[in-house]
């Protein structure tokens, strides 16, 4: 079945929205979930459910760091496995779309020869018990956790609130976007720990069976990806030759991919310490903003090389977003609002050639792209107009010279993400994270597209759709 497009959600909307400001699912809740979906006979009326109450909250599982890489996601296996196992069609869509001349049957056993692992071995291993856990093959799910990233259309942005009486901070708001509806019922909160019963150290917001990280969130850092149709010297034989090497090497584990670097950001591992200190407590360490904003710049010696990619990193008092390429980045960065999707923000300025370059994709995904502008755009200017109506209601403030941005809080940025087109028929979930807090303040997953009567309770004044 072909994936639901804007147009068709309009014309064939069947369900409608829920309330959106809910809190984060209780730990009985999640149990509860988790025993519904161990029970064949309870899960028509899980569905049924769920089609009634979308946007729900994604469960939330605790990731124990300390323990063997091998045992970290047995918990999600036992809550995911059937929707897990549903990865060999996905492949057969995703990879089988892409090479469309090559048999399906040949492509998996091509695959299954070469894919036997990533880079990253503690990855690796985490895999290897995802794949005994579920009986998924290595090689599907080494597919899943490298390709995924190629394909997402998303929004991700920063934007100013008041923080205490006097303060201002950013939070860090994101979409995913994807045309493949079977990930949308395995969209979870990964909430990791470095030994048990200890406190969060950092929060994903991912797929069940996916170990990368896509969108996650530490105390002083927030980060998500976003895929980049466009590259520098695209068609040029040489640079191309590059390119597609890299690529090559990151399927079959010789390089790592972009979702392993983020994860390598935002997780922390334990520092090397003397043998003579094996008694004491392990300190853990991860890299901090500025050292990831350096790195992720590519002006050092060795420069990151990466597949083409939109990120977002904030700290709270600052929020960076590039448009990296193989070997290059391009960088901006704000204090107050900033928003990227899946567009150059030169090229959509210059009313460049950014179809013709995104031309290649077809369907749901090519659609995502042409209106990667429009969802960028309304984001901007719903942020400006919600902080002019807050000023009218401040005057005062307004009169003394305060920041607008202090009149705004959370449940803006919260309104805001979900206001139509940035959620559209193709969002997976929506987050808003506070990096200086280290925490998702408010995440929704949709199981099912966006209805007619969400689109309408929540239509941009400001689309020009």
């Amino acid at each position: 079945m072909p994936p639901t497009t804007r147009a068709r959600t309009i014309r064939e909307a069947t369900a409608t929205s829920a309330e959106p400001h809910h809190t984060i699912a209780s730990a009985d809740q999640i149990e509860g979930c988790i025993q519904q979906r161990r029970s064949t006979e309870s899960k028509k009326s899980s569905k049924s459910s769920l089609r009634s109450k979308y946007p729900d909250t994604p469960p939330r599982f605790v990731i124990d760091l300390s323990l063997p890489p091998e045992q970290r996601y047995l918990e999600v296996c036992a809550a995911f496995q059937q929707e897990i196992s549903d990865l060999t069609p996905l492949f057969d869509e995703v990879v089988g779309g892409m090479l469309q001349a090559v048999p399906l049957k040949w492509l998996h056993r091509a695959c299954r020869l070469l894919l036997r692992g990533v880079y990253d071995s503690e990855e690796n291993k985490e895999l290897k018990g995802i794949s005994k856990a579920t009986g998924v093959a290595i090689y599907l799910l080494v597919c899943f956790n490298v390709l995924l990233d190629l394909f997402m259309g998303c929004s991700s942005g920063g934007a100013a609130i008041r923080d205490g009486d006097t303060g201002v901070k950013m939070l860090h708001f994101r979409t995913l976007d994807w045309g493949m509806p079977s990930l949308r019922k395995i969209v979870v909160q990964l909430d990791f720990v470095t030994q048990e019963g200890g406190p969060v150290v950092a929060s994903s917001l991912t797929y069940a069976g996916y170990v990368g990280v896509l969108t996650g969130v530490k105390k002083d850092l927030s980060l998500s990806l976003n895929f980049r149709p466009n590259r520098l010297e695209k068609g040029k034989w040489i640079a191309d030759a590059k390119y597609y090497w890299h690529l090559a090497m990151v399927l079959l584990g010789r390089r790592r991919s972009i979702s392993s670097e983020l994860r390598r950001f935002l997780l922390p591992k334990p520092t090397k310490h003397d043998a003579k200190e094996k008694e004491k407590e392990v300190p853990w360490s991860s890299p901090k903003y500025t050292e990831i904003v350096e790195e992720v710049k590519c002006s050092g010696r060795k420069p990151m090389k990466t597949t083409a990619c939109y990120l977002c990193f904030s700290n709270g008092q600052e929020t960076t977003v590039f448009e990296k390429d193989y070997r290059t980045a391009v960088f901006r960065s704000s204090n107050e609002l900033i928003v990227i999707t899946n567009n150059d923000l030169e090229a959509e300025s210059a009313n460049s050639t950014s179809g013709e370059q995104t031309s290649q994709y077809v369907g749901a995904l090519q659609e995502i792209l042409d209106e990667a502008q429009d969802r960028r755009k309304c984001a901007g200017d719903n942020y400006n107009a919600m902080k002019a109506d807050a000023a009218k209601r401040h005057r005062s403030a307004v009169l003394e010279g305060d920041d607008s941005s202090r009149l705004l809080d959370v449940e803006h940025i919260v309104r805001l993400v979900q206001m139509y087109p940035t959620t559209n028929e193709e969002t997976h979930f929506a987050c808003v994270m506070d990096p200086k807090q280290g925490t998702a303040v408010w995440c929704r997953r949709w199981v099912k597209p966006i209805s007619q009567a969400w689109i309408a309770e929540h239509w941009s004044p400001t689309s020009t759709w």
